[in-house]
C-alpha cells in the first residue's frame, strides 16, 4: 500500500512583499484563491504515476487547480478537511515582509493564539479525520494521492508515522512529494 501526499503547484500570489497587519490578510485570502503560476509545471512522470490511482484534493483553488494540471482531471474527492491549517490575522503595528508574516502567526498559532481562525488544536482533529479517511481509502484502492499544502503535509505524515508507516521520501517544496508505504 502506498499513499503519496503532493504539495500544490506555485501560487500566482506566492510573492514576499513588505504589507501591514492588514496587508496580510489581504495576501492571504489572495493566496488562498490563487490559481498556480502558469509556468510551473509538475514532474512530467506524476502523470504517469498518479493516474490510475484515487485522487484527494484540498478544496482550496490552488490544490484543486494542480490536481487538474498534472492529471489532467478532477480529484475523486474534494473536500476541506484536507486544506492547509489556517494562518491568523494578527493586529500587529509592524510593517514586514509575508514570509516574516507568516512566521509569526504560525508560531503563536502553535502556542495557541489563533484569533477568529482554526485553532491548533482543531487542526490537529482534522489531521486525524484525514488520516482515517486516507487509511480507509488506501485500504480499498492500494495508492491515494492526496494534492495539499505544506504544513497540512508534515502533520498528515506525522500521524501516518505514529501509525506505522514508513516515509520513502520527503520533499518539502512547490510540486514537493512525500512517499509512505506500508506492507
Amino acid at each position: 500500500m502506498k499513499i503519496t501526499l503532493v504539495r500544490h503547484g506555485k501560487p500566482v500570489s506566492s510573492t514576499n512583499p513588505k504589507v501591514t497587519a492588514v496587508g496580510f490578510a489581504y495576501w492571504v485570502r489572495a493566496y488562498n484563491r490563487s490559481l498556480v503560476c502558469r509556468d510551473n509545471f509538475p514532474p512530467k512522470e506524476f502523470y504517469h504515476k498518479f493516474r490510475d490511482s484515487y485522487i484527494i484534493s484540498s478544496d482550496l483553488i490552488r490544490a484543486i487547480h494542480s490536481t487538474k494540471i498534472c492529471l489532467g482531471r478532477d480529484a475523486d474527492l474534494v473536500s476541506r478537511n484536507f486544506r492547509e491549517m489556517d494562518i491568523p490575522r494578527l493586529k500587529l503595528p509592524f510593517f514586514m515582509t509575508v514570509n516574516s508574516w507568516l512566521a509569526v502567526a504560525r508560531l503563536c498559532w502553535f502556542i495557541g493564539i489563533s484569533g477568529k481562525g482554526e485553532s491548533y488544536k482543531s487542526g490537529l482533529e482534522r489531521v486525524l479525520s484525514a488520516v482515517d479517511y486516507i487509511t480507509l481509502k488506501v485500504n480499498e484502492h492500494g495508492h491515494i494521492v492526496v494534492f495539499g499544502h505544506g504544513i497540512f503535509n508534515r502533520f498528515v505524515t506525522r500521524e501516518l508515522k505514529r501509525r506505522g508507516w514508513c516515509v520513502k521520501s520527503n520533499q518539502m517544496g512547490f510540486w514537493g512529494e512525500t512517499v509512505l508505504i506500508r506492507n
